[in-house]
């Protein structure tokens, strides 16, 4: 994946995308049924998307305290002249899930997971400081995901068809229950090998998954459907932000008194331009990211934020210039996939 060629995108590729994007893990056939496409063809074109790094499914796993998964946000002050050879050094930690690089003065802003505090501390305190080049950090917990990517839709579809996709079987998990399997923790022994294999891609099916980690089909069926039942995953279509209408990604750092945050929240679900609301402890308690056409468009955002959402105020803003890596996957200058980075190293045998 991730090879530079001049790929386009045209309107059957967004439609795709977007069906991916509700039901990742859906059959073509499934799919073919309501984008009204034979089954093949779509095949096809999803192979030639995901050889490009154009678009592609992947699994992580799922925010959670029932998994006792952390995660925060860091920024990152960095010496002059060490910002390329920090990223060059962070894209291959598995902990760092997400980099992205802005002209401030607290540069780089990581996305890290942690399982549990310790390992999370030990990120914060005591790997990421002791870097060469890295001359201050800024640490924030997430304390509730009200909002991420997953969510983000290209807008290829209309409603009834989306609707027709809801209908669909959510085979990818998304939806959880109280009879989920309390065993299941997708960084464990026998499902970490599957979950990495799923982030690579995530339609693999369990023939496809037992044949890479070397289990009978039967085992591997059976221990894909707990990993699935258990909710413990979350499966994302990602497109390559540069074939998008919306190239300007955003941060907002805001202030909202604890009993507007819900309010707040609730009005910036509603906007498509929304990718992620994250509530944080802190002066500024609420993270909201943004995918905007342009710098004007984003500056129409803060006016809306500080205005229409008051009394909620922008403590800090961050425009994103570049996006190395998201959610694991390395990308190249354009947001395609290059290769992928499993968040957590595969315990070793015996192990977990």
């Amino acid at each position: 994946m991730g090879e530079k060629v001049d790929a386009h995108l045209d309107e059957e590729d967004f439609s795709l995308i977007h069906a991916l994007q509700v039901r990742p893990r859906a059959t073509w056939t499934q799919l073919g049924s309501v984008l009204d496409v034979a089954p093949v063809t779509l095949a096809r074109r999803w192979e030639r998307l995901r050889n490009d790094g154009s678009a592609w499914v992947t699994a992580y796993p799922r925010v959670s305290v029932y998994y006792e998964l952390r995660v925060a946000y860091v920024e990152l002050r960095c010496a002059s002249g060490q910002v390329r050879q920090l990223v060059e050094e962070l894209v291959r930690w598995p902990a760092v899930m997400t980099i992205e690089e802005s002209s401030r003065e607290y540069s780089l802003v990581l996305t890290l997971f942690g399982r549990g505090m310790a390992e999370l501390s030990a990120l914060l305190l005591d790997q990421l400081p002791s870097l060469p080049g890295v001359l201050n950090t800024r640490s924030h917990l997430a304390a509730r995901m009200h909002l991420e990517g997953s969510s983000w839709r290209v807008g290829a579809l209309d409603k009834a068809r989306v609707q027709a996709l809801t209908t669909l079987p959510a085979s990818g998990g998304g939806q959880g229950g109280a009879d989920r399997p309390a065993s299941v923790t997708p960084w464990e022994r026998p499902y970490a090998d599957l979950a990495e294999a799923l982030g690579m891609d995530g339609r693999r099916n369990a023939a496809q998954l037992a044949r890479l980690v070397g289990r009978p089909v039967a085992t591997v069926r059976r221990q894909l459907g707990r990993l699935l039942a258990a909710d413990a995953t979350t499966f994302r279509c990602e497109i390559a932000q540069g074939h998008t209408p919306s190239p300007i990604v955003h941060n907002w750092w805001c202030r909202v008194p604890v009993g507007h945050v819900p309010g707040c929240v609730n009005q910036l679900r509603t906007l498509s331009t929304v990718r992620q609301i994250v509530s944080l402890p802190g002066p500024a308690n609420l993270l909201v990211t943004t995918w905007m056409r342009s710098i004007e468009e984003s500056m129409q955002m803060q006016e809306y934020l500080e205005q229409d959402l008051a009394p909620l105020t922008v403590v800090e803003s961050a425009l994103v210039l570049r996006t190395p890596k998201r959610l694991g996957w390395v990308l190249d200058e354009h947001g395609r996939a290059k290769s992928y980075v499993a968040p957590f190293v595969r315990p070793e045998p015996g192990g977990g």
